[in-house]
């Protein structure tokens, strides 16, 4: 499906799934939540804490405990710092026109620093939007609707970009962010959206059950009709 609409805004930000996706002209940025940056913090800061405890305290605090402090302090100081900076500053993908690609950072232990893949836009089939909900989620109390943006590359490769979760009953919401993601990413790189469309059907409910509840009370009955009559899925 194409994807040609009217001007769009100079920059747009939508939330997905534990990522923002900030959309520009010439830029797309999907990156890490700034909530994703609170562990990396507090492990920042408890690194820092163990480290000013044995310079403060260092005469009068146990030998195996100083070791132990020492062991935190060094473990926990550099990764949680390389956390937090890419968690604040680091980016997930990034699409970029003058480039004429996009980057997907691989990271070293999801921090974001190591090998990165290059995708030129050439190289891009298709982008696809595909709900990924459970099969035995569908229909129970917490029912959820899972989409992912996926860019497939002409070899067949898929690389996802990002997802939205929502209750099922804001599927249309969720979609729409979904769809407002891909569909900027689709007309940068001139490629194909290929997204589902949310129908409305009509839920059965058997007589059987609308005669049982219509008998002992009447109005619960049209309650019932009236909130299944129809539905999105």
């Amino acid at each position: 499906m194409s994807t040609n609409g009217a001007a769009q805004p100079a920059k747009r930000i939508v939330y997905l799934d534990r990522r923002v996706a900030f959309i520009e002209p010439d830029r797309i940025n999907v990156r890490p939540a700034l909530a994703a940056a609170l562990f990396p913090l507090f492990g920042l800061l408890l690194g820092i804490a163990c480290f000013a405890s044995i310079i403060l305290w260092l005469n009068t605090i146990p030998f195996p405990i100083v070791v132990l402090l020492l062991f935190v302090a060094v473990i926990a100081i550099p990764f949680a710092g390389i956390g937090f900076v890419y968690a604040v500053a680091g980016a997930n993908v990034v699409f970029e026109r003058k480039k004429q690609s996009g980057v997907w950072q691989q990271g070293f232990l999801g921090m974001g620093v190591g090998t990165t893949e290059l995708v030129p836009f050439w190289k891009i089939a298709e982008i696809r939007i595909e709900e990924t909900t459970r099969q035995r989620q569908q229909g129970a109390a917490q029912d959820l609707a899972q989409f992912e943006i996926v860019l497939i590359k002409v070899s067949g490769k898929r690389l996802k970009i990002g997802d939205v979760v929502v209750a099922r009953s804001m599927v249309r919401h969720g979609l729409d962010d979904a769809r407002t993601v891909a569909s900027a990413i689709a007309q940068m790189t001139d490629k194909p959206l290929i997204a589902p469309e949310v129908r409305r059907r009509r839920r059965v409910v058997t007589d059987r059950l609308i005669n049982e509840v219509a008998a002992a009370e009447p109005a619960a009955a049209r309650d019932i009709d009236k909130r299944f009559g129809a539905e999105s899925t």
